[in-house]
């Protein structure tokens, strides 16, 4: 039975390098980072599918810019997950604070004062309480 086993030839075979890992991290990383941006992309395909039920216009310069920056802003939160810098997280972090209310409750509030360059008497505190 054993007469028509081929052996695999040994010469010129090289085995696969051994990864460090440190090597692993990387690509560990890579790799989260690319399904993390696959994500967001995917969402913006679904968010855009919504958005045309309430856009009349979806190709102005200022919606494009808008949703843009949505999902940039999805693919920050989606890396910071991951652990990885994005720069959408640096003004998320300057605006938005993160606030626990005498019941426990989380509350968010979001001061855009922090990075816009205008008089005091034109900022708006934005408080988002969740239901």
């Amino acid at each position: 039975m054993t007469d028509n086993v081929i052996n695999f030839p040994s010469k010129g075979f090289k085995p696969r390098p051994v990864m460090s890992a440190e090597e692993e991290q990387k690509l560990l990383l890579l790799n989260n980072k690319r399904i993390a941006d696959n994500t967001a992309e995917g969402l913006a395909v679904d968010i855009l599918t919504v958005l045309q039920e309430h856009i009349s216009n979806m190709q102005k310069d200022n919606f494009i810019a808008d949703l843009a920056f949505l999902i940039e802003v999805v693919k920050a939160t989606l890396h910071r997950e991951i652990g990885v810098h994005h720069p959408v997280q640096d003004i998320v972090d300057q605006v938005c604070k993160v606030m626990t209310a005498k019941n426990g409750e989380k509350v968010t509030h979001l001061n855009y004062a922090t990075i816009l360059k205008r008089p005091e008497e034109d900022q708006i505190d934005i408080i988002f309480e969740p239901e």
